[in-house]
């Protein structure tokens, strides 16, 4: 029962984040992602459901973990660790406060230089990781929803951004692929 509890509590999060980002796609006058300025309701709003969702996504991987072969637990530790890790390193490179819609300068090098997106595609491999070492449908579930999200997330990203940086976020567009060059 706890994991229905958990399973429920972190889709609701995550179904009230995507219903403001949808939100965003057809009303003009809209801004929830990024947000509009550190102080604004958006990005209150926005912790709490990212975090609502997280922990319960975080419960809900021990309350329903099931046992797995050794592969699956080898694999998805090193995807799991490799991704998450990666995310994070990348995430200071560009810096938290750029990472939150505080926009503190257009990073291009780096990791930045292979993607526009490079923290989100290795959060989606530490996601895998975490799918597989959890091996649970629910988690996996949660996971997969959220990786949509954030393979959606730079069509809110990328007219705010044009609109910040101008000419050079066009041309960095240009020369640097949304996710990587087989995704482009």
């Amino acid at each position: 029962m706890l994991h229905v509890m958990f399973f429920s509590i972190g889709l609701t999060a995550l179904i009230f984040i995507t219903a403001l980002i949808l939100l965003q796609l057809v009303k003009d006058d809209f801004q929830f992602w990024p947000p509009p300025n550190p102080q604004s309701w958006q990005k209150k709003v926005f912790r709490v459901l990212f975090r609502v969702f997280f922990y319960s996504l975080v419960i809900l991987s021990f309350v329903d973990f099931q046992s797995s072969s050794l592969w699956r637990y080898v694999v998805g530790s090193v995807l799991l660790v490799g991704g998450l890790g990666l995310a994070m390193r990348w995430t200071g490179f560009l810096g938290w406060r750029n990472s939150f819609g505080e926009p503190t300068g257009l990073k291009t090098t780096g990791p930045f230089s292979w993607s526009r997106n490079p923290v989100y595609m290795a959060t989606i491999v530490g996601m895998m990781g975490w799918a597989l070492v959890v091996n649970s449908a629910l988690v996996s579930i949660l996971l997969s929803l959220w990786a949509l999200l954030y393979i959606a997330a730079p069509l809110v990203e990328e007219p705010w951004l044009e609109c910040e940086f101008g000419d050079e976020y066009r041309s960095y567009m240009d020369r640097t692929p949304r996710y990587f060059r087989l995704l482009k």
